[in-house]
């Protein structure tokens, strides 16, 4: 989406970011503080799935793998 934005193809923005020394990495959680969160957002949402626990995490700055 970033890449849109700035009108240039993904693999540009990509190298660039690269070039530059900007990495995307994951967060460094452990299971048990992750499995906290996802337990407190499941008390709130029992009935929310995976895509509304990543969009959770992320607008707490927390970026993890799907799986």
């Amino acid at each position: 989406e970033l890449a849109k934005t700035l009108g240039v193809h993904r693999n540009t923005l990509q190298r660039y970011m690269k070039h530059h020394g900007v990495e995307r990495k994951y967060s460094d959680l452990t299971n048990t503080d992750l499995d906290l969160l996802i337990k407190e957002f499941k008390k709130k949402r029992p009935d929310s799935g995976i895509r509304y626990i990543v969009g959770y995490l992320r607008r707490h700055g927390l970026r993890v793998q799907h799986r």
